[in-house]
């Protein structure tokens, strides 16, 4: 189970970089864009400066964006963490493992949804008692591919 999660979560962290990126090439496209064109720049100067709504509107919105990357970077470092502790707490040759680890992976499947995984992570736990379902590790690890026209969750943010 716990390879299908941390393969799972390198997958969704994987599309998390992908959505950071994309948002980093739209805030510089539109950067570009603004220093390109003056009314451009006089309108994002409004935004800044003038139009108090408009101001706390882009406000609310980056620490909208800032506070649910902050939420998933921090599930990631937890994760991260508690596999580190796990897999150090494994004895592979004898395939002995040390109480804490077990409690710590025991802990985290019934913890509440994760973020990343969202529904998935019912999913993987059942997957893992399942007798039907033999854990394949020389599968290939899905790779995102960027859809054209893709949107994310951040997109209508910046919508004023």
């Amino acid at each position: 189970m716990l390879h299908r999660v941390l393969t799972r979560m390198y997958e969704n962290s994987e599309i998390l970089i992908e959505d950071i990126k994309d948002q980093v090439e739209i805030k510089e496209q539109e950067q570009k864009a603004i220093h390109a064109s003056n009314s451009a720049m006089k309108s994002a100067m409004s935004v800044i400066s003038g139009d108090p709504d408009k101001r706390a509107m882009f406000d609310r919105a980056m620490d909208a964006i800032t506070e649910d990357v902050g939420m998933k970077v921090g599930e990631i470092e937890n994760f991260m963490d508690m596999s580190a502790k796990f897999m150090d707490s494994i004895d592979l040759q004898n395939g002995v493992f040390e109480e804490e680890g077990l409690k710590m992976l025991e802990q985290w499947e019934q913890e509440s949804i994760s973020l990343l995984l969202g529904d998935e992570k019912e999913e993987l736990i059942l997957k893992s008692l399942d007798e039907d379902e033999p854990l394949d590790l020389n599968a290939p690890i899905k790779k995102p591919e960027r859809a054209v026209n893709h949107t994310n969750q951040y997109d209508s943010f910046f919508d004023f």
